[in-house]
């Protein structure tokens, strides 16, 4: 059965979609450029004038809102998908980070959770001060390379797809090791991280961890520069990769704690229960949520999210029974881990 479920703004989930159903969203192209006759005007529909588009003869096109991105184009080191291969950047010799197992430390004290009065959705107000006590958080999303590790263990149970959006093998390709794992439900997620001597984040932790301890009230991890794909694997008319991408490539997008990826890629569970109603009445003091509730928290937005999706203030809940080929965790471990 297909649920469909819309989320915060310029994102959604597909929850209990097969393979198919998930690869309807971005064709794979069929046809190479140059290799095929022009256009038919009357049965293309190509909006960005590359020539490929929904029912012209050169094929499909993975971004038919930028017409330097198409079937045949050469890839280049710019944390996008030019040629539309479901790659980003390869084959273009470029130059990869080491990705650093270590979690980041977050140190005590208090920052701005929410959003001003003028910005923002109505359960992302008041903005208010919170203090929290030292934590240590991934850096990364947990990869398909880790939750592999647990369920071999038998501590974990397999994702319910092995796919993602565009890649059929995706869960046991060792190309997409390091990429987040995906088809995993809140259930999952807390399960992975117990096992792994910790525990998912609350949502204040979270969002400390994505904003910074300072008093200014930035608007991405990064700060207020606008989100593109060298920050954020996003969506969009600047969309990226119509994926996952690899867990830690983009270090123009870290937080001021050194954490990647707290914008785009995938959604992350968090601990809490969800209440829209939360930060009118929420205690200053490591505030763990609601004590219980319907739905889960989901923080940072995905590889299928606008702009505005990928604030650190933006929230989103669903079913902890819900799983999707965007939605995605990371750990919270004590200081002293």
């Amino acid at each position: 059965m297909r649920h469909l479920v819309p989320i915060c703004v310029g994102s959604f989930i597909l929850a209990g979609l097969g393979v198919l159903g998930v690869l309807a969203l971005r064709p794979p192209p069929v046809a190479q450029a140059g290799s095929a006759p022009p256009a038919n005007p009357a049965t293309c529909q190509d909006r960005d004038g590359d020539g490929f588009g929904l029912g012209c003869a050169r094929g499909p096109d993975c971004n038919d809102l930028d017409s330097t991105i198409h079937p045949g184009q050469v890839e280049t080191c710019n944390f996008r998908d030019d040629d539309c291969n479901a790659l980003v950047d390869d084959n273009a010799g470029c130059s990869e980070p080491s990705i650093d197992p270590a979690p980041v430390k977050v140190d005590a004290g208090s920052f701005l959770m929410g959003s001003p009065a003028t910005v923002g959705a109505d359960d992302e107000h008041p903005l208010h001060a919170v203090q929290l006590k030292a934590f240590k958080i991934d850096r990364q999303e947990v990869t398909n390379r880790r939750y592999q590790q647990c369920v071999q263990a038998g501590a974990c149970r397999q994702p319910a797809l092995l796919s993602s959006n565009l890649r059929p093998d995706y869960y046991e390709n060792p190309r997409f090791l390091d990429y987040p794992v995906v088809f995993v439900n809140w259930q999952q997620a807390d399960q992975f991280c117990r096992n792994a001597g910790g525990r998912l984040p609350s949502e204040a932790e979270w969002e400390k961890t994505a904003r910074g301890p300072d008093s200014s009230v930035r608007t991405f991890p990064w700060g207020d520069e606008a989100a593109d794909c060298r920050r954020a694997n996003m969506g969009g008319p600047g969309s990226c990769a119509g994926d996952t991408d690899r867990v830690g490539r983009r270090l123009l997008g870290a937080s001021p704690y050194g954490a990647l990826d707290m914008a785009g890629n995938v959604w992350e569970w968090v601990a809490d229960w969800y209440d829209a109603d939360w930060y009118q009445k929420s205690p200053s003091d490591d505030p763990s949520g609601p004590a219980t509730g319907t739905l889960k928290v989901m923080r940072g937005g995905c590889w299928l999210s606008g702009s505005s999706t990928l604030r650190v203030s933006c929230r989103k809940a669903e079913l902890p029974s819900t799983w999707g080929y965007n939605i995605g965790f990371r750990c919270a471990y004590p200081e002293g881990r």
